[in-house]
């Protein structure tokens, strides 16, 4: 409970919730394309539902109780490092020096927006923490490569509603099993808190990883994987927009950031960007 009375939710039971909500979202869409899966792609949803989605919702919720959003952005930021790493060894993707020249160029985008002017955040941080968030990011880069290399075949809408399968039954349960319902029927939880989960639910998590799973099919992993450069951008352009100052050095690093995701993809990026919204081809 918060100082007003209301619900505060843990990272458990956020992490689940979210889970939940987008699982039941993403249910029309499973039904609708189910019959196309086929037995040996069961294992490989399972491993993108856990890996791309359950594991690492519960390694960022908890690992940001003691970490600074700047701090796992960083790390985060290193998604398209063990992306790229993971594709070479284990995929046999020939890696390009662009590749390696947008990742480097992103990371420094990254250093420059999310560390304004201590760039010493690590040093106050335990290890476990920081463990949680390189161990999601690592989840997200062995999913995205299974994804690819393994699930091509399939529509993306059904890679990502089969995959929240897998993992929203679960979720559904351990709410079940805890004290959440309970508390929410009694009106501890105000109206904004679950505006704000079900936006979470439905723009942060279904809708996001649908999208995301259609940039897969239609592009190279490290390409996809670089999307995650933009999250510090869409972070900086909210924080200006509910009034925080953008400095120059974050401009800079707005700048950087899509310069190196420029270059990943420097044959044609606006044609990857227009194929991400057509679902039919």
């Amino acid at each position: 409970m918060d100082a007003n009375g209301n619900l505060r939710l843990s990272p458990d039971i956020l992490a689940s919730l979210r889970l939940t909500l987008a699982f039941f979202f993403l249910l029309p869409l499973f039904y609708k394309h189910y019959k196309k899966i086929k037995k040996k792609d069961l294992p490989y949803l399972l491993i993108s539902g856990f890996l791309g989605n359950g594991i690492p919702s519960f390694l960022f919720a908890y690992a940001e109780l003691n970490l600074s959003s700047a701090v796992t952005g960083m790390l985060n930021s290193l998604v398209p490092v063990f992306t790229i790493v993971i594709a070479a060894v284990f995929f046999s993707f020939i890696w390009k020096t662009k590749h390696f020249i947008g990742i480097l160029t992103g990371i420094i985008g990254t250093c420059l927006i999310v560390f304004q002017n201590n760039f010493t955040d690590f040093s106050s941080v335990s290890n476990a923490p920081i463990l949680m968030v390189l161990g999601g990011s690592l989840c997200y880069a062995i999913s995205l490569n299974i994804i690819k290399f393994k699930l091509q075949h399939l529509h993306p809408s059904l890679i990502t509603s089969a995959s929240f399968l897998f993992i929203g039954i679960p979720s559904l349960c351990y709410l079940l099993n805890s004290d959440f319902f309970s508390l929410a029927i009694n009106g501890q939880m105000n109206q904004e808190g679950i505006v704000a989960v079900l936006i979470l639910a439905l723009v942060g998590t279904a809708l996001a990883v649908l999208i995301f799973n259609r940039l897969i099919k239609i592009s190279n992993p490290v390409f996809a994987s670089s999307i995650t450069y933009l999250i510090p951008i869409v972070a900086v352009v909210f924080g200006a927009f509910y009034g925080e100052n953008i400095s120059f050095q974050q401009l800079i690093g707005l700048a950087t950031l899509l310069i190196g995701v420029l270059i990943i993809n420097i044959e044609n990026p606006f044609r990857r960007i227009k194929q991400v919204f057509i679902f039919d081809k």
